[in-house]
């Protein structure tokens, strides 16, 4: 059974890998990195759009646990990522590619603490729909 609050959950991480999507290809031609790294993003966008499409769908079923699998995935990469930059700013290095790195960690951190508080509701969704079998 689904619960009501799953459909919100979709179109909130639907409208969330848009943006995540658009942004991180912005910032990869703007300020360069890595394929690999824009690989890793993209397969969080992929993820996170199969989870809250599957969720629209497969109504009066559930699909949490794909929407939680995305935005963990989301949750993991980002904590990389701004540790990463921690430790450059620690280290008093600035990347090579220009990026302002203190802007973007404190942008990265308010993001990273809006994605840990959909997870929680994400998992919380899919424990719900695992007890009441």
């Amino acid at each position: 059974m689904r619960h009501a609050s799953e459909t919100a959950l979709a179109i909130v991480t639907l409208i969330a890998a848009i943006v995540h999507f658009t942004l991180e290809t912005w910032f990869h031609l703007k300020w360069g990195q890595p394929l690999q790294a824009l690989l890793v993003d993209y397969i969080c966008n992929a993820l996170m759009l199969l989870g809250a499409l599957r969720s629209l769908r497969v109504r009066p079923g559930s699909a949490a646990g794909l929407l939680a699998a995305g935005w963990a995935y989301a949750l993991g990469f980002g904590w990389r990522s701004v540790f990463g930059r921690l430790a450059q700013l620690e280290a008093g290095t600035a990347p090579a590619n220009g990026e302002p790195t203190a802007t973007i960690v404190a942008i990265l951190i308010v993001a990273l603490s809006v994605v840990a508080i959909v997870l929680v509701w994400s998992l919380a969704l899919a424990w719900r729909q695992s007890v009441r079998r």
